[in-house]
């Protein structure tokens, strides 16, 4: 039996039901294999054994949650067979079909059909598997045949089924069979690709696929007259030929001997003949794993099925789908991130200003700043779903002039140095230069008027993940890293006002404010040659916030000379502007294809921000300060941050 030998060869778990079982590549097929050569041979109509192989087919396609459905079809009055097939639409309504034929030779009980055409019909069960649970956007129908080797009657009863407005929504359609005696790997396209070359799309896809992944595939090589080089025949996909639409044959067999037309497979002597073709004492899994070694069974299945996976998931787009919709969750954490760095600033902003409020000025001092902090921001809020995690350093300094007993003003600069993670890997790293402008009216009385103007540039180095996985606990689909840089601006103006009320050595009142800030992020393409691979415009977004909160600061002496100054502020916003970008335009450069997707990202204009911090003044020159900052009642969760600094004041 087949199953001790795959386990044999550490391909555990291809026969348990449950999709949380983990599995790698050709293991599930090597289940569906097993079952079918070892519990069902002779599978053709009208026997017990079809009747099982149709039952098992459609429990093995539809395991992972695919809707599926029984074709029934008759021919020649009286003969009748049926087709097993599941469908996954996808966002577009084209649609792409993959079929297997599942039946052995007529009239042959004892005939395992392990190569012709178990192994097929096994890969298909695998990549339908690999990709459940995955948001298509070509939709893909995975069809097991029944009754190809009666004259391809399955395929041409579906394809005879299908409107005009089906037949329309096809985009392909890829043929597996046949894939152990086989001394080579191929993938040929109709013979209408003669006369059509666009319609060796697929060929050429496969192909080219085989090579990133290292798998030696070739195609026929054309040196027999009656089969022109590239293209194959004789199964299930020749139904769908004449369609206008590329069809893939895909196959072992060896094109290089007897006849040169793939019917000689091997040439191996322990294979009479050079085929194993409908033979029951050849093609079974004694003989095959005797000729070839155990792992030839093993290393075809796996290497179909991480082929014709990859393959599928790129001919319906999918895989370009996902790549816009990780490039869209990264766009959003560089807006996330320049508002973020915004806020650094202004938080710096609002600390110096809280010092020029209670200490004395005398009109004509000019006084400053320096200092650095470090900010993390962990990869969870404190009750709000998962953030990733980020970690910026930040340098400072600000400069002011006390020109009257009510007006202070001053310039600042900063430099900010990030880095956010992002899922599976990826990362950004910033650079944010910062300078502005600030007033505050104040002459240490309960009211107080800041303002301030800023300009900020930054310069992004990305690496983005594009990883896919399907829901049914197998292997990664597509795990792929892809860099590129671009450039950042942005400028606006606020205002800040409040009331002070004194209690003892505490200062608490409202506050109200109004900030405007316009951001830029420049275009640009990944440096990459991988097929997902995005380019994106500029992208332009304002933000408008309104804030109304309360606001708290002490001081409090402590021994030599030192004092404690802790604060605390809450203030609710209401967004007036844009926010961030609801959605971005990103373009596939393997293609040109341009898709909308959205930033990932909930936009809530009506939320909170809290702040905790304390300030120890170690001298009237030295002081270390500590900060929480979280952001409350938001739609895309809570988003605590926590600084730890040191400034110089001169």
């Amino acid at each position: 039996m087949i199953k001790p030998l795959i386990l044999g060869m550490g391909l555990a778990g291809t026969l348990l039901p449950t999709l949380a079982t983990a599995y790698q590549y050709g293991e599930y097929a090597g289940g569906t294999v097993d079952t079918l050569i070892n519990d069902y041979p002779g599978r053709y109509r009208g026997t017990v054994s079809f009747a099982g192989a149709t039952d098992w087919m459609e429990q093995r396609l539809s395991a992972s949650g695919y809707d599926g459905y029984r074709q029934d079809f008759t021919w020649a009055g009286n003969r009748s067979s049926q087709n097993v097939i599941v469908e996954a639409a996808g966002i577009t309504g084209k649609n792409l079909v993959v079929g297997a034929h599942f039946d052995t030779f007529f009239g042959r009980p004892t005939l395992q059909g392990l190569d012709d055409n178990a192994s097929g019909a096994g890969v298909l069960t695998e990549i339908a598997r690999n990709l459940a649970g995955l948001s298509f956007e070509d939709g893909v129908t995975f069809i097991g045949f029944g009754a190809e080797e009666e004259g391809l009657r399955g395929s041409r009863a579906y394809v005879a089924s299908l409107d005009a407005e089906a037949r329309a929504r096809l985009t392909g359609m890829i043929n597996i069979d046949s894939l152990i005696t086989g001394d080579m790997m191929y993938a040929h396209a109709g013979a209408d690709s003669v006369a059509a070359p666009q319609l060796a799309a697929l060929r050429e896809h496969t192909l080219r696929i085989a090579q990133e992944l290292g798998i030696d595939l070739h195609t026929n090589p054309g040196l027999n007259a009656g089969y022109p080089a590239g293209t194959g025949c004789c199964s299930d996909a020749e139904s769908f030929e004449g369609l206008g639409i590329p069809v893939l044959f895909v196959e072992a067999t060896n094109w290089n001997i007897g006849a040169l037309d793939g019917y000689d497979q091997t040439t191996n002597p322990a294979i009479p003949g050079g085929a194993t073709w409908h033979d029951p004492a050849l093609d079974n899994q004694t003989v095959l794993a005797g000729a070839f070694g155990a792992e030839r069974i093993a290393q075809r299945l796996r290497d179909y099925s991480r082929l014709l996976t990859r393959l599928v998931l790129e001919a319906t787009n999918t895989d370009l789908r996902y790549s816009a919709l990780s490039g869209g969750a990264m766009l959003g954490t560089l807006e996330d991130t320049l508002k973020r760095q915004q806020q650094t600033h202004q938080q710096l902003l609002e600390r110096r200003w809280q010092t020029l409020r209670v200490t004395p000025r005398e009109v004509g001092s000019v006084d400053g700043a320096v200092g650095v902090e470090g900010q993390w921001q962990p990869s969870g809020g404190f009750d709000g779903p998962l953030e990733q995690r980020s970690r910026q350093a930040t340098a400072y300094l600000f400069g002011d002039a006390q020109l009257s007993e009510w007006l202070n003003l001053g310039a600042g600069l900063s430099f900010i140095r990030g880095q956010d993670d992002l899922q599976h890997g990826g990362k950004v790293e910033s650079d944010t230069w910062q300078a502005g402008l600030y007033a505050l009216l104040s002459n240490a009385g309960p009211l107080w008027l800041s303002a301030d103007l800023s300009a900020g540039r930054t310069r992004f180095d990305l690496d983005r993940s594009v990883f896919i996985q399907g829901n049914a606990g197998g292997p990664a689909l597509l795990d792929q890293k892809l860099a590129g840089e671009t450039d950042a601006t942005f400028w606006g103006a606020g205002l800040l006002g409040g009331y002070d009320l004194p209690f003892g050595d505490w200062l608490t009142g409202p506050q109200v404010g109004l900030d405007y800030r316009h951001y830029r992020l420049d275009g640009f393409s990944e440096r990459s040659t991988q097929r997902t691979a995005l380019s994106v415009k500029d992208d332009r977004f304002d933000s408008l916030e309104l804030s109304l909160g309360w606001q708290v600061r002490g001081n409090v002496a402590l021994d030599r000379a030192m004092r404690l100054q802790p604060y605390a502020s809450l203030v609710w916003i209401e967004e007036l502007g844009d926010g961030m970008s609801e959605d971005f335009t990103v373009t596939s450069l393997a293609d040109g294809s341009a898709r909308r997707v959205s930033n990932g990202r909930e936009n809530d204009k009506h939320f909170a921000r809290a702040r905790l911090g304390t300030q120890l003044a170690i001298s009237e020159a030295f002081a270390v300060y500590a900060e929480a900052n979280t952001r409350l009642r938001h739609a895309d969760g809570d988003q605590a941050s926590y600084s730890l600094g040191l400034q110089y004041l001169f």
